[in-house]
């Protein structure tokens, strides 16, 4: 495949975790040498799209969203097959559904480390060169040393000398370079092996889809590094909705989008270009932020006292003009001063007792100048986000998806939809704005995916057994249809999947538990087989494990005769 441009085909797919796609080559977890089997069974199966969730380094954490390098690939991911290593897994037998990624991981480096001192003559060289032509290996390296070395504590507790990047980088590379180069040739068998992945997809016909996270951890070699793209007094979040009454924070500091447009985008232009060394495609993580985003103050445990950033305000002048103090005002605790003479109305401000105190003239003053701005703002974010998504276009041949779920603003809908952004369409989330119902297959957006699931929601049958109106999906997926009600979980997975695959979407792209059809576990108990749960601790995620070997799990007949069958009926083959 020598152009990108054959991607936008109507075209199936699966996403799957990589390290709960465990091969008879793996160890203990999946890693980069069960992408084969598992592009195998694709490519038999009809799909030509693999979708992969963030393959990044985490350090001791868990989730591959809060990462400690922007581009250093997890370790965790390393096959120790194809590194001619012969360390099995104590049991072909899959006996939990959980893995232990740090306990992993520690044993693979344990491993590799010694693969590397005996034979460092030879790989040396390489490795050497892998670090020139990767230069963000010099900060990410120090970083991982350090980190390592004080046990994953925050580098803003580290020892002083060793929070200025550039002393430490001196220090690291002249005092520790042995150990230092050893992180860099972690880093050069990731790249080497998962290149060789997408060669070998192309030469299969097959596309690998990455992850491009849009935030970045705090305690990270990113924000260690340049600080100056990041708002550290701020983190990022979402606002009060039907699903969080407080809204969520998620602790990564807010991009500092001026700094980095001074510094022409350099840390995003790296990043693509590195990711496209891997992938054909890359999914843009809450592509929202990229117009806008909910900044919160860092210490905040809520939400509710965010704001979309960037954002004008309203001026001290704009209150004086009405004839109110904007200093009473915040003393009440309606506003914000975020920035010298201009105010922010915290969300839901009306609800406060403390405004329907206020006398009614008072009220009738304060309320139109929190909808002051809203047009120009709107029209400013707009301006800014598509000028980001622009560039970004010119800095890879990947094909961009957005990831556009949750409260999208009309106005954001509309720029991604005049760009021709491929977005995202959850089945149990695609509903007429005006009747609340669930569409048909020719009214999906064709500039989309659609899924039945993502990494952030519960399994598809989970939603079917336990979520919304159970009358009501029953009528829409079978009686519409003409089908008989279902008797078993398998019927309920198969009519879901061919509603999926038959949507008008130029992709659908399903999550890899979600084709389990005929694993009784996956069906029966579908929430034991979840990878994450949103705004619950990292150690209770992530380290989800598919019961039954790719290989093994690509051998049953019936399942993959009847997943052939929806591929092909539905014009993505």
């Amino acid at each position: 495949m020598n152009s990108f441009l054959n991607v936008k085909q109507r075209r199936a797919g699966v996403l799957v975790s990589l390290p709960s796609i465990v091969s008879e080559h793996s160890f203990e977890c999946g890693d980069i040498y069960s992408l084969y089997p598992l592009s195998n069974w694709a490519k038999d199966i009809g799909f030509s799209i693999i979708q992969l969730l963030p393959l990044n380094d985490t350090g001791f954490g868990y989730s591959p969203y809060s990462a400690i390098s922007a581009f250093a690939i997890d370790p965790l991911y390393i096959s120790l097959h194809l590194l001619g290593l012969p360390i099995r897994s104590r049991k072909r037998e899959i006996k939990t559904l959980h893995n232990n990624p740090n306990r992993v991981r520690s044993i693979k480096i344990k491993a590799i480390r010694e693969h590397f001192e005996t034979n460092e003559k030879e790989v040396l060289k390489e490795t050497s060169l892998f670090l020139q032509q990767q230069p963000w290996c010099y900060s990410y390296v120090t970083f991982r040393v350090l980190y390592e070395s004080f046990e994953g504590k925050n580098w803003w507790d580290w020892p002083k000398e060793f929070q200025d990047p550039y002393k430490a980088k001196d220090f690291i590379f002249t005092e520790k370079r042995e150990e230092a180069m050893f992180w860099v040739y972690l880093q050069k068998i990731a790249y080497d092996q998962l290149s060789a992945v997408k060669l070998h997809l192309e030469d299969n016909g097959l596309y690998l889809k990455g992850d491009m996270p849009i935030l970045t951890a705090r305690n990270s070699c990113d924000v260690w590094e340049h600080p100056e793209y990041f708002l550290m007094d701020l983190q990022a979040g979402a606002p009060p909705d039907q699903f969080s009454q407080t809204g969520q924070t998620w602790g990564f500091p807010v991009l500092n989008w001026e700094v980095l447009q001074k510094n022409h985008y350099a840390w995003w232009k790296d990043r693509l270009t590195y990711l496209e060394h891997f992938f054909h495609l890359y999914r843009i993580d809450h592509v929202i932020g990229m117009y806008r985003i909910w900044a919160i103050p860092k210490e905040d445990k809520t939400a509710l006292k965010g704001w979309f950033h960037p954002q004008f305000g309203i001026e001290t002048s704009e209150f004086l003009k009405v004839g109110l103090d904007p200093k009473f005002i915040e003393s009440i605790g309606l506003i914000h001063e975020f920035k010298p003479n201009h105010y922010i109305f915290y969300w839901d401000f009306w609800k406060e007792e403390s405004y329907q105190s206020l006398p009614e003239e008072t009220k009738a003053n304060l309320f139109p100048l929190s909808q002051l701005h809203i047009s120009e703002e709107e029209k400013h974010w707009r301006e800014a986000g598509e000028a980001i998504i622009e560039i970004f276009e010119t800095f890879s041949s990947m094909v961009p998806c957005a990831e556009d779920l949750g409260s999208v603003p009309s106005f954001i809908r509309d720029s991604l939809y005049e760009r021709q952004m491929i977005g995202i369409d959850v089945v149990r989330w695609t509903k007429s704005f005006t009747t609340g119902q669930f569409i048909d297959e020719d009214h999906y957006r064709e500039n989309a995916i659609s899924v039945l699931s993502t990494h952030d929601t519960s399994l598809v049958m989970d939603w079917w057994k336990n979520e919304g109106d159970q009358e009501e999906k029953l009528q829409f997926f079978f009686d519409r249809l003409g089908k008989p009600r279902p008797e078993t979980e398998d019927q309920v997975l198969e009519s879901l999947l061919d509603f999926a695959f038959q949507t008008k979407s130029i992709f659908s792209i399903q999550l890899f538990q979600d084709l389990a059809l005929g694993v009784p576990d996956v069906l029966q108990n579908p929430e034991k087989h979840r990878i994450n749960l949103p705004g619950t601790s990292d150690k209770d995620n992530w380290t989800y494990r598919f019961p039954i070997l790719i290989e093994d799990f690509a051998e049953d007949f019936q399942r993959n005769f009847t997943l052939r069958k929806f591929v092909n009926s539905s014009g993505r083959n």
